[in-house]
């Protein structure tokens, strides 16, 4: 189910990022998500933000990624981080561009 989901289309998605699936995280990431923000809201829109410029299935692997990665280090892993990649990735199912995300976020308190 998890994978039928994960293929669902993204409205009016931007040029892929970045041909690698890492790249194309690591870009969006860098070129994409503005700086200073919040922990939750950087989650949120990193998750939308995958979404639109690699795929559904990438964002949800650079979640899952981000928050092992705190486990096994110093990091601070948080299931409230991975609800806020979850809504981001939400977002960016019914947003028509990268402000309907932040929005979007904004709206699910991101």
């Amino acid at each position: 189910m998890a994978n039928l989901t994960a293929c669902a289309g993204i409205a009016n998605r931007p040029p892929r990022a970045a041909r690698s699936s890492y790249e194309c995280m690591q870009a969006v990431l860098q070129e994409q998500l503005p700086p200073d923000l919040t922990d939750k809201r950087a989650h949120c829109l990193a998750g939308g933000l995958i979404s639109r410029y690699c795929s559904i299935t990438e964002a949800y692997l650079a979640a899952a990624g981000k928050e092992v990665r705190d486990l096994l280090s110093q990091g601070d892993a948080e299931w409230q981080d991975w609800r806020a990649d979850r809504a981001g990735i939400g977002c960016a199912r019914g947003a028509q561009d990268d402000a309907a995300v932040a929005e979007c976020c904004a709206e699910r308190g991101y």
